[in-house]
């Protein structure tokens, strides 16, 4: 019989189907780009939820800060501003744009501003309403400072996310000496 029979043909499918040599390569090549697939993904969504957390964690830390004073200075106000490095590190702090808001609870459903400062997002004027507080923190005749941070964030390896996500996060604490704690110069 000839090589060019469908019996030839058949042999050397199933000598090359046998043969062992060279099939950790071709099993190395056919799976090395999903699990680099695998592997980058991984690196960009780590990478993205903890700069995700860090965001979250500024505005709980800024917050947490400003609750416990019994005033709040335009000195103490830079120095949350410079915090921001610290408290987003590895990630710039300077891209973190962020407002802090005194509020006063009026009754169940209705809050105003007593003071708010702001960098990167415009500061909220004094008396004006604010809405969508959580219900829990309604209490009338209390106050709270209210944080809010925005952080844009775009991925070191642009894998997953090629372009800008940004985080906004709102963290709410209450004032713990005074009530409301008054912004002075």
């Amino acid at each position: 019989m000839s090589k060019n029979t469908p019996k030839g043909f058949l042999q050397r499918l199933r000598r090359f189907g046998g043969a062992k040599s060279g099939l950790a390569a071709v099993e190395f090549a056919a799976l090395a780009p999903m699990m680099m697939l695998i592997l980058f993904g991984s690196v960009d969504l780590l990478d993205m939820l903890h700069a995700n957390r860090r965001a979250q964690n500024t505005a709980a830390s800024v917050a947490d800060v400003v609750a416990r004073d019994t005033e709040v200075s335009n000195a103490e106000i830079a120095g949350l501003w410079s915090a921001m490095d610290v408290l987003m590190f590895p990630n710039q702090g300077a891209a973190v744009n962020v407002r802090v808001t005194s509020v006063r609870i009026v009754n169940a459903s209705r809050a105003e501003v007593v003071w708010s400062e702001g960098r990167g997002m415009s500061a909220r004027s004094p008396g004006e309403t604010v809405a969508g507080l959580p219900e829990q923190m309604m209490q009338p005749g209390s106050s709270l400072i209210w944080t809010e941070t925005e952080f844009p964030y775009r991925s070191p390896l642009g894998f997953l996310n090629d372009g800008v996500s940004t985080f906004r996060h709102n963290a709410y604490r209450r004032s713990r000496l005074v009530d409301p704690i008054p912004r002075v110069s």
